[in-house]
């Protein structure tokens, strides 16, 4: 009987975390149907070697290596990083006056879907990841995407959203498609470890 309400009580908290997300939508091309995905490993440590503060300590994450610094960070700024050629980038922002849930971060991703469709028309474009996961407790939309270009010079987009300290924050990483493989691991690592 203990066994059984055991295993009532771990399922009845695992339902609640991934309806906390509010997840609408599915992901394309292979990549399943839209879901949440946990990540919570046993070390939840801010401190953790490789991690970094941002947003006066309101976040943590393992910023890919490669990367540098480009602006000076505020509460309230845009922070970019690039490799040094430049040709990769990362933007994390957020922003206090652009008020969002929890619950509300889903609906983010679909909307951005549609945009990236709308905005373009004509080229299909290659859906690598379009959900929601649970991350700490936490839900981050994410669009990964190949963006073709007419020139020959295919982009690379990841995007995520999550709410920090009840406000948006945005993350937003763009390579050329054809560094894809060599960044891919490093962004999802990356989106694997935000603490908040």
């Amino acid at each position: 009987m203990k066994k059984w309400m055991a295993v009532c009580l771990i399922t009845a908290v695992i339902a609640a975390n991934i309806s906390a997300c509010n997840f609408q939508g599915t992901k394309e091309n292979g990549a399943g149907e839209g879901g949440a995905t946990t990540f919570d490993p046993l070390n939840n440590e801010k401190a953790e070697q490789g991690m970094t503060e941002l947003f006066s300590s309101l976040m943590s994450l393992k910023l890919p290596q490669g990367l540098e610094v480009q602006s000076k960070e505020t509460s309230t700024s845009k922070l970019v990083f690039a490799d040094s050629n430049k040709k990769v980038r990362l933007e994390i922002q957020h922003d206090p006056e652009q008020m969002v849930s929890d619950s509300q971060i889903d609906m983010g991703r679909l909307k951005l879907k549609a945009i990236l469709e709308q905005d373009n028309l004509g080229v299909t474009l290659e859906w690598l990841k379009d959900e929601t996961q649970l991350v700490h407790g936490k839900c981050i939309a994410i669009n990964e995407v190949i963006i073709p270009s007419k020139k020959g010079n295919d982009t690379y987009h990841f995007k995520a959203w999550a709410e920090l300290d009840g406000a948006l924050l945005e993350i937003d990483f763009t390579a050329p498609a054809n560094m894809k493989d060599e960044w891919q691991n490093a962004v999802h690592g990356m989106i694997e470890s935000i603490q908040m």
